[in-house]
């Protein structure tokens, strides 16, 4: 049975649940890049979220597959033999399910003081009406993709002829970095994951992100907070260790703070030790600010294919 999604985010799933139909689609092509690879498009949840593979001809049977958000790196994955994994959620499919919005409140009386408007904290997708719930939306969707989004593409991925299901790997730059780690953590069927500009400390990340709190003092809800400790990939390094992990971060990224990097690295690191595997952790810091990079990409690729394509990878 798998983890229940946390409320704030169970609550988008299980509209899709009750108002999509399920099923798939397959429509094999063959893709016109200089890597001759066959592109198949699986659709599940009636058309709500869509499955793209992109498996190079050569060399035939299965092969390592990555679910990939590194699209530097897409053309030279494929060329070193691996299956090329994205997926789309198609959110534009909820707005017809959207309640209708509330009635406009009745107009002042002439004279009175105009209410305060309340000021967000945080910016972009981390922004919240209060502070004891910074990021709350965010992190949330992070672990619900985690826990039933990408379970739902490793499903596809088990029964495609091209892939090998005890080789696949997670890479992604950013937010899909988040969600490399967060997967992992929760999924062992993703033996190699690739994080680059992310961290798995969402409590450092949250005080100390420019999005969030900006280093100002984190005081979070009850509820959220003990949520938090529960999924942060950082206070469970454990859960990680079934899976080759590969960190890329940026000296000067002000997003995502170098110190909840560190920390990441630091229980991950720990853990591979006591699991008698430091060799499958990796932690690199460049000096960048939030960026993937030459040598971001140069590193996933390498770490992906040590781990993914021994034979290959090997002097």
């Amino acid at each position: 049975m798998r983890p229940r999604f946390p409320s704030f985010a169970r609550s988008i799933v299980a509209v899709v649940v009750l108002a999509l139909a399920g099923g798939r689609c397959v429509a094999p092509a063959i893709a016109d890049d200089a890597v001759p690879a066959r592109r198949r498009t699986v659709m599940l949840q009636g058309g709500f979220l869509q499955v793209d593979v992109e498996a190079p001809i050569d060399p035939p049977g299965p092969k390592p597959a990555v679910v990939s958000y590194l699209e530097a790196a897409r053309a030279t994955l494929l060329a070193a033999g691996f299956v090329v994994v994205t997926y789309t959620v198609h959110w534009e499919m909820l707005r017809g399910l959207a309640p209708p919005a509330p009635a406009p409140a009745p107009a002042p009386a002439p004279g009175s003081p105009k209410p305060a408007a309340a000021k967000p904290v945080g910016k972009w997708l981390l922004a919240s009406p209060t502070p004891k719930t910074i990021g709350q939306g965010y992190l949330g969707l992070i672990d619900a993709t985690a826990r039933g989004t990408l379970p739902e593409v490793l499903d596809v991925l088990a029964s495609d002829p091209d892939v090998d299901p005890g080789r696949i790997g997670i890479a992604g730059f950013s937010t899909n970095g988040f969600m490399a780690l967060h997967a992992t953590s929760v999924d062992p069927r993703f033996r190699v994951a690739v994080a680059v500009a992310a961290c798995g400390d969402y409590h450092r990340f949250l005080h100390r992100s420019t999005l969030a709190m900006a280093g100002a003092r984190l005081d979070l809800d009850p509820t959220y907070e003990a949520w938090l400790r529960r999924v942060e990939p950082a206070r469970h390094p454990e859960r990680l260790v079934h899976a080759a992990v590969l960190m890329v971060n940026g000296r000067d990224d002000l997003p995502i703070p170098l110190a909840c990097a560190q920390s990441t690295a630091l229980a991950l690191r720990s853990a591979y030790r006591y699991a008698g595997a430091p060799e499958r952790f990796r932690f690199v810091v460049i000096d960048e600010g939030h960026a993937l990079g030459e040598r971001g990409r140069h590193e996933a690729v390498a770490w992906l294919s040590r781990w993914l394509q021994p034979a290959r990878s090997a002097p």
